[in-house]
């Protein structure tokens, strides 16, 4: 999300809106909009619609892999305050990229919770969209 955040100028020239999808309560969600910086909205989904509609999966073996672990470690070291798990921490995210007709364009199912696509792929595909590419001399 930090990402993403850093990068909020080039997504508002390409006019793109950002929805974040939790499953999480309002406060757990406010707090971690807070620590990520993120300025993007947020839809809160309890029952998990949207999860289930684009299959995302659950799996404990990859939710708390040695990667998974690391990176808490590293955000530990680096002054983030534990919080305990919050919610289900078995169910692995996603980023989709929707087009304004409601067209599925990218679907990009995280691995593990560390597993992001690089936000270089995220602006690429946005950019064609827009028919911006040439622009950015990605």
């Amino acid at each position: 999300m930090a990402q993403l955040c850093q990068h909020q100028e080039e997504l508002e020239r390409l006019n793109v809106k950002v929805l974040i999808v939790s499953f999480g309560t309002l406060p757990a969600a406010q707090t971690w909009l807070q620590e990520t910086c993120s300025p993007f909205e947020l839809l809160l989904d309890p029952e998990r619609r949207v999860y289930e509609a684009y299959r995302l999966e659950r799996s404990v073996f990859r939710s708390w892999n040695l990667r998974t672990l690391w990176r808490y470690v590293k955000l530990l070291a680096a002054g983030r305050q534990w919080r305990g798990i919050q919610g289900d921490s078995t169910q692995l995210g996603a980023d989709f990229i929707v087009d304004t007709k409601g067209v599925l364009r990218l679907a990009y199912y995280s691995y593990d919770p560390t597993d992001r696509p690089p936000i270089d792929h995220l602006l690429a595909t946005l950019s064609d969209l827009k028919g911006t590419r040439n622009e950015r001399n990605v």
